[in-house]
């Protein structure tokens, strides 16, 4: 069955921040907003394919893992019928999705049902592919390497296989400008979820962490409150039906002024952040500080907004240690202090990414909103605060 449809995935619990970062793309790229999208489960958006939307999608968007266009469905069971309905379907499809001659890679996710091993449905697909394009008289060669473009082949949630095309390129998290990672990075599409759900706003905030480690968080701020493409040379599928939709490279708020700070207590890790922030092409324009959290007060914030002609006020994120390296009595102090430090920022607001269920009492306060928020295999919440 020949479907069409734009396919945004990302973490669990993330469809609001995603659909809310997409929208505000749209509006300021296109000109437009997005229909309201469908959810698939509590991570995954469908949206009618558009070429504008997915191109924005797939250049623009930082709080999503990938941006596929769903172009085929099949309920075969075992690889024959498959192969039947993907040759009858791409040898029937009229869209311009495979250039002529084309290179694809074809990768498979979540197959683990399905009556036969990866490998066999990768052969399957490809095949297919081939078999179904050559009768529409478009050559097809399998290029792992280099191809023009990535094919994945899924099984749904309902058991159907889902075929479809990979518009980012594989992993939206990754922007390219993190070499030095610290002792447990933050995913970078995560780093944008905690802003969105902090509710950002450049225009307005100030944007605080006291515990940044290599970067993410503040680096991630200051890229999304620009607008700024996620990769610095976005990698463009060879599809013909988007050669005139792709948007060019600039950032969309190119105007934003955003004031970030990130404080971190470890040398290696603040040096860690300075090389991601130059890879980031962001040098010099986050504030760097070392030190203990407890030692950035008020009057030093107030410093820096004035510096920067703007006044205090904002939003504090941090991604807390959760444990694995520290004493539990250790880290309730840390989460303790962390709340009185907060007491001292009276109308900022605050959110914190924590996997330990002993951080909500530690640090003193009720949040305003508690949300699970898995941080990678580690099951997390996140928490937020007015102060």
């Amino acid at each position: 069955m020949i479907i069409d449809q734009l396919r945004i995935v990302g973490s669990p619990q993330t469809n609001k921040v995603m659909a809310g970062e997409l929208s505000r793309l749209a509006v300021r790229a296109l000109g437009r907003r997005p229909p309201e999208p469908k959810k698939a489960g509590t991570g995954q958006l469908l949206y009618p394919f558009d070429a504008g939307l997915a191109a924005v999608a797939a250049t623009y968007l930082r709080t999503g893992t990938r941006a596929v266009w769903d172009l085929y469905r099949s309920d075969a069971q075992r690889l024959e019928p498959l192969y039947d309905d993907l040759v009858a379907d791409v040898a029937a499809d009229r869209r311009k999705w495979l250039p002529s001659p084309a290179r694809i890679s074809v990768e498979v996710r979540r197959m683990g049902d399905f009556a036969a091993g990866e490998r066999q449905v990768v052969g399957t697909v490809k095949n297919a592919i081939v078999d179904g394009a050559a009768v529409r008289g478009i050559d097809v060669v399998v290029d792992a390497e280099r191809p023009d473009v990535l094919v994945v082949a899924r099984l749904d949630d309902d058991g159907s296989v889902v075929v479809a095309v990979d518009l980012g390129g594989g992993s939206m998290s990754q922007r390219g400008w993190r070499a030095a990672h610290g002792a447990a990075p933050l995913r970078e599409h995560l780093a944008a979820v905690l802003l969105m759900l902090g509710r950002f706003d450049p225009r307005t905030d100030m944007l605080v962490d006291p515990m940044c480690g290599a970067g993410t968080i503040p680096i991630e701020g200051l890229l999304m409150a620009r607008g700024a493409p996620r990769l610095a040379r976005p990698a463009r599928p060879g599809i013909p039906a988007l050669d005139g939709a792709w948007p060019d490279e600039r950032p969309l708020f190119g105007d934003s002024t955003p004031v970030v700070v990130g404080n971190d207590v470890e040398l290696e890790a603040l040096v860690a952040a300075k090389q991601n922030a130059a890879a980031a092409g962001v040098t010099g324009e986050i504030v760097w500080r070392r030190g203990d959290f407890r030692g950035l007060d008020t009057a030093e914030i107030e410093a820096i907004a004035a510096e920067r002609g703007r006044r205090p006020g904002g939003l504090i994120i941090a991604n807390p240690p959760y444990g694995e390296r520290l004493d539990p009595i250790d880290l309730r102090l840390i989460y303790g202090a962390l709340g009185d430090w907060c007491q001292q920022f009276r109308g900022w607001r605050a959110g914190f990414l924590v996997g330990n269920l002993d951080f909500e009492r530690a640090f003193g306060m009720r949040p305003r909103v508690k949300k699970p928020l898995s941080n990678g295999p580690i099951r997390a919440y996140w928490y937020g605060y007015d102060l």
